[in-house]
């Protein structure tokens, strides 16, 4: 499995990205980028999770994450996000989906804590269940 994935449950509207690798590299979170919206369920999806890894370190420039944004802002299919949380954990991955976010078009927020995830998502599922849909994805 790759270390950088996404996860779709369109039965809750819901999908999960899990950005794991030690480094990150800008064409590989292109790609993911290409791959998501791409997929069947996009439009299915009312509730996104992006999850950083505490261990991730980027090598991509400031002027990479322009770019990235503005593929991130181009739609393929409708977009029926309601909400895109970002999961951080570490000081400069906070820093830089800061900057990110404001580049963005959706309603996208980020915290530090899957509970603060799942209050900011207000998404119709228990708060276990959503525990255990995020947990089953950790890589190793």
């Amino acid at each position: 499995m790759n270390a950088n994935f996404y996860k779709m449950y369109p039965e809750l509207k819901f999908a999960i990205v899990k950005l794991q690798s030690e480094v990150l590299y800008f064409h590989e979170l292109k790609q993911l980028n290409h791959e998501y919206k791409l997929d069947v369920n996009y439009s299915n999806i009312h509730y996104l999770l992006i999850e950083i890894d505490k261990k991730c370190k980027l090598n991509f420039t400031l002027n990479d994450l322009t770019k990235l944004s503005e593929l991130y802002n181009t739609e393929y299919q409708v977009n029926n996000h309601k909400i895109i949380v970002w999961l951080v954990a570490q000081p400069l991955i906070t820093a830089l989906t800061h900057l990110f976010v404001l580049k963005t078009k959706d309603n996208s927020l980020y915290c530090s804590t899957i509970d603060k995830a799942y209050k900011l998502l207000n998404i119709p599922i228990d708060f276990e269940k959503f525990k255990n849909l995020t947990q089953i994805l950790n890589y190793d």
